[in-house]
């Protein structure tokens, strides 16, 4: 997301671009000469430019963010000079004709863009909200992780004769691994069916024949390293979940609040937050946010022609869970979300339906977060207007006469109220 700068630009300004081992800082100021030193990336040297942009009486710091070469630079800015404000910028923003291209002329260029406000800043999280978002970006790669290595498991049982899968719905539970465990370990004389728990040994028969295969040494190999990295995944997962549980202390009241809003959970919660933060005045309203997010529909118009466009690149992380939570809110028996999912599918299809939801259900958070005030289900017998009403009306009369009957529309008489 760009926040809008103030108009005027700024009387001292500082450009680093940090595009390898060694990037070119331009200090300037309007109406001024423009100092330029160019510091190494090691720790030392960007301490000693913090103490340089100090001494230059810099006020604004700007970078492009590319990769994560930046990233550094910003946490010593954070650490030792923490009263300036920094510019996180699109490259996009500031690209250059093909041919022209150096890190001091790119120092140059984006100094002078940024002193005279021509590019918006990105938004550029808290340190706390970084150290939250790197732990649930990380756990949503465990848990990729994890189902990556269940499917290689049940590829190999599948291949070897083993159809456990068919059987049981949970071939990692507590009755599948330990079947698993037992055909692995090979030994004679042991019924591995009676190793079924609970409600499972109803099906002991079916399961004697599920497990009627053999593994070659090969492929019991490979099992045993799946299970075992399947296992590291697990147990890595449950520490990232606790590490974020006592980060979300600090955050306990917005945490509760964006926990009202239907399918949006403990884990959800925490990605929600770690995206977007609990300040909103840093998103100028919620069509910003939602553009930054990567839910708002595209544009593409020329010479007087609109064509179809599909929502830009946003947030890809806070999209992914918005459209998860979606997808369960929908499904609810009853409720605001499915009757808003129903009516949109019959017009734009399930996918494009639920890319609406999520939006709209961003746009509930903006607020909840902005007002401090919990989820209100909207209600889903509000009075229609005029237009909504004819528009449906037409609509319907439309499917009727498609299947052959012939309707005639007329509307009813106001009912006198009653004293």
């Amino acid at each position: 997301m760009r926040t809008q700068p103030p108009l005027g630009g700024h009387p001292g300004l500082a450009r680093s671009n940090c595009s390898g081992n060694a990037p070119a800082a331009d200090a300037r100021r309007r109406y001024a000469s423009d100092p330029r030193r160019t510091f190494e990336t090691f720790r030392d040297t960007l301490v000693e430019m913090t103490e340089w942009l100090a001494g230059k009486r810099v006020e604004v710091v700007a970078l492009e963010s590319t990769g994560v070469y930046w990233m550094p630079v910003v946490r010593v800015l954070q650490e030792k000079v923490s009263q300036t404000t920094v510019w996180l910028v699109n490259p996009l923003d500031v690209k250059r004709r093909a041919g022209r291209k150096t890190d001091r002329k790119d120092s140059q260029w984006l100094s002078e863009v940024a002193l005279y406000a021509l590019v918006p800043p990105s938004y550029l999280p808290s340190r706390e909200q970084s150290e939250l978002r790197k732990l649930t970006r990380h756990r949503t790669k465990l848990v990729a992780d994890k189902t990556r290595y269940q499917n290689r498991i049940l590829k190999e049982l599948e291949s070897s004769g083993v159809k456990l899968a068919s059987v049981l719905s949970d071939c990692l539970g507590m009755s599948g691994r330990a079947m698993i465990d037992a055909l692995l370990a090979n030994k004679p004389g042991v019924d591995i069916a009676e190793l079924a728990l609970g409600t499972l040994r109803k099906k002991i028969p079916t399961i004697r024949r599920a497990i009627d295969g053999s593994f070659t040494p090969s492929t019991a190999m490979v099992l045993r390293q799946l299970l075992a990295m399947f296992d590291t995944a697990e147990k890595h997962s449950l520490a990232v979940d606790q590490e974020i549980s006592r980060l979300m202390q600090a955050w306990s009241q917005e945490d509760k609040l964006t926990q009202t809003v239907p399918a949006i959970g403990e884990t959800a919660s925490a990605a929600v937050l770690a995206e977007l933060g609990v300040d909103m005045s840093a998103f100028a309203s919620a069509k910003h946010l939602s553009a930054w997010s990567g839910l708002a529909p595209g544009s593409e118009e020329s010479a007087g022609k609109v064509k179809a466009a599909p929502t830009r690149e946003g947030n890809k992380y806070l999209r992914t869970i918005l459209v998860q939570c979606a997808w369960v809110a929908v499904r609810m028996k009853q409720g605001f979300w499915p009757q808003v999912f129903r009516r949109l599918r019959s017009r734009l299809g399930p996918k494009k339906a639920i890319v609406a939801i999520a939006r709209k259900m961003l746009v509930a958070l903006y607020y909840i977060l902005r007002d401090r005030t919990p989820y209100r289900d909207p209600s889903t017998t509000a009075t229609l207007s005029d237009g909504h009403r004819d528009r449906l009306a037409r609509r319907f009369r439309s499917k009727l006469e498609a299947l052959g009957f012939v309707v005639q529309i007329n509307k009813a008489a106001p009912q006198e109220a009653v004293s």
